[in-house]
């Protein structure tokens, strides 16, 4: 039996956790069918990496950690990415997943000159690349939910931007034939992204950011949470 394996490389706040779950837990809730198994590898807890062959499709996760910390694991993980990339196996990064993949396959990922970037965002479609199956049924513009510091500051060789926004560039990649990142977070919903701006409060008010205006901007980014759904049929139709 072949398994949809999520990658866990990082943990929500505590309080966050105690109220509305994790990494994981958000991803799952998307998929509906039960004709693939899932297994959740957490990696920060020394979880063994699953043989390549063994899978019908990889998700690696969003973490607080950064990308630059070259932490060991982090490292270990890249390679396994190259690995993945020499098959046909579906891969999708959220967020630090994202950035992985990028350094993994000969690009680089760092602070975003612009600054952080937080709340629910808009995002614009590279009309070049409509019609690429992750963003399916998506329209020109979509809102979404952010929350980062780095991002991908240099595309691998042959890579396809397929979103961006006047923050970052790279919303939304697809790497090779099978492998894709985005930037914001299609697991997020409007009670975690909140979560997320009180969990920092400090932080951004040190970075001038205006708290009652990231929480009234809060909305519902249903369209942004169809990246999931779409990573689903592609693993299907794999």
């Amino acid at each position: 039996m072949k398994y949809l394996y999520i990658l866990k490389v990082g943990t929500t706040f505590p309080n966050t956790k105690e109220k509305l779950n994790d990494f994981d837990i958000w991803i799952l809730r998307f998929f509906k069918n039960k004709n693939i198994k899932v297994k959740v590898i957490d990696i920060l807890k020394g979880k063994k990496l699953p043989k390549i062959i063994s899978s019908r499709g990889f998700i690696i996760t969003g973490s607080h950690c950064m990308v630059t910390d070259e932490l060991y694991w982090s490292i270990k993980l890249e390679k396994y990415i190259q690995n993945i990339a020499k098959t046909n196996i579906p891969l999708l990064g959220i967020c630090y997943g994202h950035q992985l993949i990028a350094k993994a396959l000969g690009g680089k990922s760092d602070f975003n000159k612009k600054g952080k970037e937080i709340g629910v965002v808009v995002i614009q479609k590279n009309l070049n690349n409509y019609n690429d199956p992750i963003l399916k049924n998506f329209p020109n513009k979509f809102y979404a939910y952010e929350t980062h510091y780095q991002t991908v500051v240099k595309l691998p060789t042959f890579s396809k931007i397929l979103a961006k926004n006047n923050q970052d560039n790279h919303q939304a990649v697809r790497y090779s034939k099978n492998i894709w990142g985005v930037q914001f977070h299609p697991e997020f919903d409007k009670e975690i992204m909140k979560e997320y701006i009180l969990n920092q409060e400090n932080d951004l008010l040190k970075l001038n950011f205006d708290i009652n205006k990231l929480l009234l901007d809060l909305r519902d980014c249903e369209i942004s949470n169809r990246i999931l759904a779409n990573f689903w049929k592609i693993i299907t139709q794999n």
